[in-house]
């Protein structure tokens, strides 16, 4: 981690105390939650305004979202903690909410609570020399084989026991993540190109922001069973339109694509001494 941007984390967590209406501090426990929820939203604040195009960020201010399912989840961050941090961030003028979430507890639809940066921190942020994609890696706790299943008509992330069998795919994944984080992934683009680049990103629904600190990969499984699915997402380079793939560079080295007209059908044919035709 970049010194600029801890001391900026550091700096941030201090003002927000200060111009807290509390009658008594923080204990320790509580503390090292709310530090964390603060440098976890400017973790991602900083990550933003770097992806193609700039990107806002989100906050789930369901309470039950930092209780479920602890497999998924942060085990430092709550909900008190996260709130206070996300509101001691809107007192310094630091973020604008782009977008009031909500939540029907009748119909469980909703969206997510959005925002950006706003000009302190917006300056600031961009004043850190390094690159958040360098510093940030994977947690040895974050979750990499992710079951999912349809739930009250929604497809949601659901607990599994481990089995031998889910273990050796996190182990397996565990050696691509750690050879991926080895080695730099990048898009050679010039600053135009990007601009144009992030403009297409923009105007398309169907895809999300390059977000280059996205350097690793989960492996997620559907329709509550690890029989199907098993396919490998959320790594940056996954979302970069097919015309700019030439474009990725590994070390700095030139990339080429592959493609095989009906692969798979082919593979089984072969399998058995058949030609497909």
């Amino acid at each position: 981690m970049t010194s600029e941007f801890n001391e900026l984390v550091q700096e941030t967590i201090l003002r927000i105390e200060a111009i807290e209406n509390r009658k008594r501090s923080r204990d320790n426990s509580t503390k090292l939650s709310f530090s964390h929820a603060v440098h976890t939203l400017l973790s991602d604040l900083w990550r933003s305004i770097h992806s193609i195009p700039t990107r806002e960020c989100k906050i789930n201010k369901r309470a039950g979202f930092y209780s479920e399912n602890p497999r998924y989840r942060d085990p430092l961050l709550t909900y008190r903690q996260m709130i206070a941090a996300f509101d001691g961030l809107l007192l310094l003028d630091f973020i604008e909410i782009t977008h009031e979430g909500y939540f029907d507890r009748e119909t469980l639809q909703g969206s997510l609570t959005k925002f950006v940066a706003r000009n302190e921190l917006l300056e600031r942020l961009h004043e850190i020399d390094e690159h958040p994609a360098i510093f940030f890696s994977l947690s040895p706790e974050h979750e990499t084989i992710i079951l999912r299943d349809k739930v009250d008509g929604q497809r949601k992330e659901i607990d599994y026991a481990d089995t031998p069998k889910t273990e050796d795919y996190r182990s397996n994944l565990l050696k691509v993540n750690s050879c991926l984080q080895r080695h730099w992934i990048d898009l050679e683009l010039k600053d135009d190109e990007f601009n144009v680049l992030a403009s297409k990103l923009d105007g398309d629904e169907n895809k999300n922001p390059i977000d280059f600190s996205a350097r690793t990969l989960v492996r997620i499984f559907s329709n509550g069973s690890f029989k199907e699915g098993g396919r490998f997402f959320r790594g940056w380079w996954q979302n970069v339109p097919s015309n700019y793939r030439k474009h990725v560079t590994i070390d700095m080295k030139k990339t080429c694509e592959y493609d095989y007209s009906q692969l798979n059908p082919h593979m089984l044919y072969f399998a058995y001494h058949k030609e497909l035709g």
